[in-house]
C-alpha cells in the first residue's frame, strides 16, 4: 500500500462515517432506527443482503477455507448454501415480513413462552459477536499493511460501532450498498490477472497434480462427517437474524422474496471467483506457508493498481464493517426490546432509552469480539462454530414456528432448545465423536435429537399461538 492507497481509505471512511452522520438525524425513534421505517426499497435490501452475507466470513474466510477445500467449497458449500435460499426468497421471505415484528425472540415468545425467548435472545446476541469478522479484519491488515493485526481490528470495530450507532438501519443499509459495490467490482477486478497468471484452469490442474490433487475433484477429498456437516450448515441462514431484520424491514413482502431471487445470481458468480481465487493461493502455496488470508490480501494489492489498490482495502474492510455493524445494532435491538423488556416484566423501554442500550451493547460486543477473534486457525472456523450452536438450538422451533400450522407448545419449543443445546455442549467437550479420524460436529447430532424433542414436547404444555388466536390477539 503507497501513500496515495493510504488517503483513499481514509477519504472513503470519512466519506462513510459523514453518511451515518447523516442518517442519524432522521433515527431518532425506535421504528426509524431499528427497521429504517419499514421503507427500504429493492435495491438497498438487495446491498445490504449481499453486503451483510458476504463479510469477512463470506469474502476473506472463504478464499482461507478453499485453500484447503478447492473446487468441493463451491460444489459442497456454494451450491447447497444457495440451494436452500430458494425457499428462503419463496415462503419464507414473505411469511417473516407477515409474520415477525423483526427480531426472533418476538416470534419463539408468540409460539413457546418468555423461557423459549429469552434463551434464544441469548443464543442469538452470542452469534451476533460475529467474532469470524473481526478475525478476518486482522488479516487484512497484516496482507495490506504489514500491521498488528489487533491494532487494525480495533479501528474497524470502532469504526463499525460509529456506524452503528449513529444512523441505525437506514445508515447500515445505505453504506451497505456502497461497500457491496466496491467489494464485488475491486474483487473481480483482480481475478482475471490471477487466474492467467496460473495458466487458466489447465495450470491449476497441472500444478495440483502431485501435491493436493483431490483440490480439483468435486468432493475435495473430504471426509464425509465433514461434507455432512457442510450441507446440514447450509440451513444456517434460515435462522439468521440480519435476514429477519432485513425482511421486515422491507417496503413489501414482495420486496424481500424479489431482492434474494436477484441475489442468487451474483452470489454464485461471486463464490466462482472467491473460491478460484483460494485454489489459486494453493497452487503458490502448495504446503500453506503463509497464513492463507493474509496472502490472498497482499497478492490481490499486488494486481491492482494504485487508487483502485485503496478501493479494494475500503471494499473488503467495508464487506466485514457491513457484517459487523448489522449485527451489532441485531444484538442491541434484541438486548434492549427483548431481554430487557421480559426482564421488566413486558415494560416497553422508551425509545430514547431503547437506542442508548443499543448503543451501550454495540460497544460491548466490539470489545467482546477482539477478546475473542484470534483464537481460532482460520476465520471460517470460528464462523463454522457459532453457527453449528446457534443452529442446534434455534433452527427446529423457529422453522416450525414460521412454515408450520400445526400444533406447537411451549413444552416442544423449549424441550427442543433444551436437548439440542445440551447435546451440542456434551458432543463437542465431553465426548467428542471421531469417524476416520475426523471429529464429527455435535450439529449432526444435536439437530436430529432436538428435533424429536419438539415432536414429544408438543403431546404437552400449552399450544400458545391457538390461545392468542381463540381470544382474538
Amino acid at each position: 500500500m503507497q501513500m496515495i492507497d493510504n488517503f483513499v481509505v481514509v477519504l472513503c471512511f470519512i466519506g462513510i462515517i459523514l453518511v451515518g452522520y447523516y442518517f442519524s438525524k432522521t433515527s431518532q425513534d425506535m421504528d426509524s432506527f431499528y427497521k429504517a421505517n419499514r421503507a427500504l426499497p429493492w435495491s438497498l435490501v438487495v446491498g445490504t443482503l449481499m453486503a451483510s452475507w458476504y463479510g469477512g466470513a463470506g469474502v476473506v474466510g472463504t478464499v482461507g477455507y478453499s485453500t484447503t477445500m478447492g473446487f468441493a467449497a463451491f460444489f459442497l458449500w456454494s451450491i447447497g448454501a444457495h440451494a436452500v435460499r430458494f425457499p428462503l426468497a419463496l415462503w419464507i421471505a414473505p411469511r417473516i415480513s407477515v409474520k415477525a415484528k423483526g427480531t426472533i425472540p418476538d416470534l419463539l415468545r408468540e409460539h413457546y413462552g418468555k423461557f423459549a425467548a429469552v434463551l434464544g435472545a441469548v443464543v442469538i446476541v452470542v452469534s451476533c459477536l460475529s467474532i469470524g469478522e473481526v478475525a478476518a479484519v486482522g488479516y487484512v491488515g497484516e496482507g495490506a499493511w504489514h500491521a498488528d493485526k489487533f491494532v487494525v481490528a480495533a479501528i474497524v470495530v470502532v469504526i463499525s460501532i460509529g456506524i452503528t450507532c449513529l444512523g441505525g438501519l437506514m445508515g447500515v443499509a445505505v453504506t451497505d450498498m456502497i461497500f457491496f459495490f466496491l467489494m464485488v467490482t475491486c474483487v473481480s477486478a483482480a481475478f482475471p490477472g490471477l487466474f492467467f497468471s496460473v495458466g487458466g484452469l489447465e495450470g491449476i490442474k497441472a500444478a495440483l497434480a502431485q501435491p493436493a490433487p483431490e483440490m480439483i475433484t468435486a468432493l475435495g477429498g473430504i471426509p464425509i462427517p465433514q461434507a455432512v456437516m457442510l450441507i446440514v450448515l447450509c440451513i444456517n441462514l434460515y435462522k439468521d437474524p440480519s435476514f429477519y431484520q432485513r425482511f421486515a424491514a422491507a417496503n413489501s413482502p414482495k420486496t424481500g422474496k424479489r431482492a434474494m431471487l436477484l441475489c442468487f445470481s451474483i452470489w454464485l458468480s461471486f463464490d466462482v471467483v472467491t473460491m478460484m481465487t483460494g485454489t489459486i493461493i494453493r497452487v503458490l502455496d502448495p504446503e500453506l506457508t503463509v497464513q492463507p488470508e493474509v496472502q490472498y490480501i497482499a497478492l490481490i494489492a499486488g494486481e491492482l493498481p494504485m487508487i483502485v489498490r485503496g478501493l479494494f482495502i475500503v471494499g473488503i474492510l467495508g464487506a466485514i464493517i457491513s457484517t459487523l455493524d448489522s449485527y451489532y445494532l441485531i444484538g442491541g435491538e434484541i438486548v434492549a426490546n427483548d431481554i430487557i423488556y421480559m426482564i421488566r416484566g413486558d415494560r416497553k423501554l422508551d425509545d430514547k432509552t431503547s437506542i442508548s442500550v443499543t448503543r451501550v451493547f454495540a460497544v460491548i460486543f466490539g470489545i467482546i469480539g477482539l477478546a475473542s477473534a484470534f483464537q481460532f486457525d482460520r476465520v471460517y472456523d470460528a464462523f463454522l462454530f457459532l453457527a453449528s450452536l446457534s443452529m442446534t438450538l434455534l433452527f427446529v422451533p423457529m422453522i416450525a414456528a414460521l412454515m408450520y400450522d400445526g400444533r406447537k407448545t411451549d413444552v416442544g419449543g423449549v424441550a427442543s432448545m433444551i436437548v439440542g443445546g445440551a447435546a451440542w455442549i456434551f458432543f463437542q467437550y465431553a465426548c467428542p465423536i471421531v469417524i476416520s479420524g475426523v471429529t464429527l460436529d455435535p450439529v449432526l447430532i444435536g439437530l436430529p435429537l432436538s428435533f424429536i424433542a419438539f415432536l414429544i414436547g408438543n403431546r404437552f404444555g400449552k399450544d400458545l399461538s391457538a390461545e392468542r388466536r381463540l381470544k382474538g390477539i
